[in-house]
């Protein structure tokens, strides 16, 4: 709930593309922390409740970003669909995690690809918003 304010507000302070850096690398080790299977209690739960705090955290830099790149008469329409993608995005990982485990009997490949997801989301934020 606080996390994507915070984001805009660290954006604004240190710089969008440095939250960007910082939310999807702390997403990609939190996911890679359930693939390990650490015991449910805290280890798995702490991971989980951090990996929503980096999500958060880099929604608000997302849209510190449209603000940024976007000319003012068109920010409204494009945070509408970046807010849209974002809803598809909170749709379709929980129906791959359900598919995963319904074949493997298991979340960690599902863990696996979010990682993986991440971290290619980071390549691209490097390669084309470092100037910024």
């Amino acid at each position: 709930m606080l996390a994507r304010p915070l984001g805009g507000a660290l954006s604004d302070r240190i710089g969008l593309v440095r939250v960007l850096f910082g939310s999807l690398g702390g997403i990609v080790v939190m996911a890679l922390v359930p693939a390990l299977r650490p015991p449910p209690e805290v280890p798995a739960g702490v991971s989980f409740v951090l990996m929503a705090f980096f999500l958060g955290l880099g929604t608000g830099g997302v849209f510190a970003l449209v603000a940024r790149l976007v000319e003012a008469f068109r920010v409204g329409a494009v945070t509408g669909l970046v807010g849209a993608a974002g809803g598809l995005g909170g749709y379709f990982p929980p129906l791959v995690m359900g598919v995963v485990f319904t074949a493997t009997g298991a979340y960690t490949v599902g863990y696996l690809l979010l990682a993986v997801t991440a971290l290619a989301a980071l390549t691209y934020t490097y390669q084309a918003f470092r100037t910024l």
